[in-house]
């Protein structure tokens, strides 16, 4: 893609992410708002299974656990919500990396059903300690972002504003250690062929180590966000269904990319909540057509769809890979 391509479609992204800041209506704010985080989220599962080919089905777990940190480090510790982010992100981090060691062993569906088994175990510690995570009502009553306006149109706004500033540094974080550092190369080469990244030298256990860290850690701020804008978190942000709607968005947008992802969450989210006047279940049959298409016909997502220069060589499982791309 040349310069003046790039410089574009950077300022028509740029034009499109701002826009909602200058629609002063509550509910477009609303659904941009919580569309961003996801975004982050879908990202963030990118960068460990779509990009590191570590599958992981417990995404929903190190969201839940950032959100919960966080809401409970400002509802029982009295901590300033600028520090409930870092926190809840740290923490996930944390789990993430302890739960990375069986992806040193566990490759495919077995390393997909551990981490699915550690995102239900903390769904129910969650809906079951009652002292700090109020059990199956959730955690409320907690404080939000300080020096907002009260209430109105400009609170949404200026929230809005401050979610697409973080979830934008998060993309924007993975977007430069996948293609800016050699940690990026050693995630595509793990993805390729494990054993021959290791016989080329690469440290196979340290790099998926730190894709389990990385990815869960962004995961976790993505949760904190959100408790901090819904400013309710009960166990249900820990469902499978969470981490489903996670993969669907980023297969939407294309595998393997980190910017695919992204914007097939918000795409794919504003098609789901903008069909809620349809019907719940017409908005779910709808948004399950849409990936269920995208697999077959389209397997490299919305980011397969831009135009691409130099020749392109196929692999084994029908996706196209540049053959210029930087190692």
């Amino acid at each position: 893609m040349s310069r003046t391509h790039r410089v574009l479609g950077l300022a028509v992204a740029a034009v499109a992410v701002f826009l909602p800041a200058l629609i002063p209506h509550p509910f477009v704010l609303s659904i941009a708002t919580q569309a961003m985080i996801w975004a982050l989220l879908a990202a963030s599962w990118d960068l460990l299974s779509g990009y590191t080919g570590q599958i992981s089905f417990g995404h929903a777990g190190f969201f839940a656990l950032g959100a919960y940190t966080a809401a409970t480090a400002t509802k029982h510790l009295g901590l300033s919500p600028w520090l409930g982010l870092p926190l809840g992100a740290a923490g996930a981090a944390l789990v993430g990396l302890g739960a990375g060691f069986p992806a040193l062993r566990l490759r495919g569906h077995y390393l997909a059903l551990v981490t699915l088994a550690l995102a239900e175990l903390i769904r129910l510690v969650a809906q079951n300690w009652l002292a700090v995570t109020g059990g199956p009502f959730g955690i409320h009553d907690f404080r939000t972002f300080p020096g907002l306006p009260e209430g109105g149109v400009a609170r949404g706004q200026i929230m809005y504003l401050v979610v697409v500033g973080i979830a934008s540094g998060g993309v924007a974080l993975m977007l430069y250690v996948c293609h800016r550092t050699r940690a990026g190369r050693a995630f595509r080469a793990i993805r390729e062929d494990e054993v021959l990244a290791e016989s080329l030298g690469i440290n196979t256990t340290v790099y998926k180590l730190s894709a389990f860290a990385l990815s869960s850690g962004l995961a976790g701020l993505a949760g904190a966000l959100y408790a901090y804008y819904v400013q309710l978190v009960s166990p249900t942000v820990a469902s499978a269904a969470t981490t489903s709607l996670a993969i669907g968005m980023a297969v939407f947008g294309g595998l393997g990319t980190i910017w695919g992802p992204a914007l097939g969450a918000l795409l794919l989210y504003g098609v789901n909540e903008a069909l809620r006047f349809v019907g719940v279940v017409y908005n779910l049959i709808a948004v399950g057509v849409v990936i269920m298409v995208f697999v077959i016909f389209v397997p490299r997502g919305l980011a397969g769809l831009r135009p691409r220069s130099g020749p392109r060589t196929p692999r084994g499982d029908g996706v196209t890979w540049d053959t210029q791309e930087k190692p």
